[in-house]
């Protein structure tokens, strides 16, 4: 009996002296953002069609960072913000995968400055992907802005 007990206080002791992080620190090398670039999709573009699901999935609520030509802006409720950008990844279509992210921005000022047909680089948290076909070649990213400039070229 005092065994179990001397055991019992011995491991919550080790529980408090030595705490197990569940979630990363903030500016941890895990907290880093992962670009979705043309390392990305060529990944994305070998992993086979039945597992590209589980790829994306396995990055959920990840911070990521995009590059994209703005298709178009709308007004939208859903998910509390004001606005979807809508973007189109040409950089994904070189590889044959089609790419659509649904940007979801709350910020009139970040929308004032955007205009369709110029590119925006930008950081959010990845929160959906739809698949358009079930090729499994083309997806619906929809991601929570963060922060984000448009490219002058």
């Amino acid at each position: 009996m005092t065994a179990n007990i001397l055991r019992i206080c011995s491991a919550l002791l080790l529980m408090t002296m030595a705490p197990i992080r569940l979630f990363p620190e903030e500016g941890s090398p895990q907290q880093k953002a992962l670009p979705l670039d043309k390392k990305f999709f060529s990944e994305f573009q070998r992993t086979a069609p039945i597992l590209r699901d589980d790829f994306l999935e396995s990055r959920m609520n990840s911070i990521v960072l995009v590059r994209g030509l703005v298709t178009s802006i709308q007004k939208t409720t859903r998910l509390k913000k004001k606005y979807r950008v809508i973007l189109t990844d040409p950089e994904a279509e070189r590889l044959n995968v089609k790419i659509v992210y649904h940007v979801y921005i709350d910020s009139a000022v970040s929308i004032s400055m955007l205009s369709e047909n110029r590119n925006l680089e930008f950081s959010g948290q990845l929160i959906a992907y739809t698949p358009i076909n079930s090729k499994r070649d083309s997806y619906i990213l929809d991601i929570l802005f963060e922060k984000g400039a448009v490219i002058i070229e």
